[in-house]
């Protein structure tokens, strides 16, 4: 069974764009299928429109793209109220840098490992490194958009305190985790070893 258009990651939308050869087919499949697509429009916005400003620093953030045998990956639909967080806004100029990483992980460590991947090209304004698009393609598709491509701004580097900061916050994090962790870990230990020691009681009476 075919996934509906509203179901498909943003990756899996430019994966099979890139199967279409003929651009005005590109276009015409973009406008009927996806036009009520929220995360691809945010998608979209956020690697052309020189109104969005990111509020990360370049690259791939470390985070823990889990194993493809665990939970199921959530969808962007599902942290749509986190793009404000992550980009210029009046929600994100109260944060400190390391409140809106910590953000920004928690996005991508749930959704897809490859939907990740886009996500962070798309702040990076980077997506035409990976696929065949362009602006144009989009601003005729989703002209509700209203994208503005022109005299793109700089990324604001990130200083050397942010990021320290950003490192040691995200240690804390790790360590916090590990801790919880480990206790659960010894807990599960000893109820097995109370289990063990009821079987030998119970044999024993028996």
């Amino acid at each position: 069974m075919s996934t509906k258009p509203r179901d498909m990651d943003v990756y899996e939308i430019f994966n099979e764009l890139a199967n279409i050869k003929d651009r005005s087919n590109k276009i015409e499949w973009l406008r009927d299928k996806f036009y009520d697509h929220t995360p691809l429009h945010r998608i979209v916005k956020m690697n052309y429109c020189n109104t969005i400003i990111s509020m990360l620093p370049e690259g791939e953030p470390p985070f823990n793209k889990g194993a493809t045998d665990g939970p199921t990956p959530a969808s962007l639909w599902s942290y749509l109220k986190m793009f404000p967080v992550i980009v210029r806004s009046a929600q994100s100029v109260k944060m400190k840098a390391s409140q809106i990483e910590r953000v920004f992980i928690e996005m991508l460590e749930a959704v897809e490992p490859k939907e990740a991947e886009t996500v962070c090209l798309a702040k990076d304004r980077q997506l035409e490194s990976r696929w065949d698009i362009d602006v144009d393609m989009f601003k005729q598709a989703f002209p509700q958009l209203n994208i503005q491509d022109t005299d793109m701004p700089a990324q604001k580097p990130i200083s050397l305190e942010d990021k320290i900061s950003n490192m040691l916050d995200r240690a804390k994090e790790l360590k916090a985790k590990a801790k919880e962790m480990t206790t659960e870990a010894r807990q599960l230990e000893k109820d097995a070893k109370n289990l063990m020691n009821e079987g030998s009681n119970d044999a024993a009476n028996g």
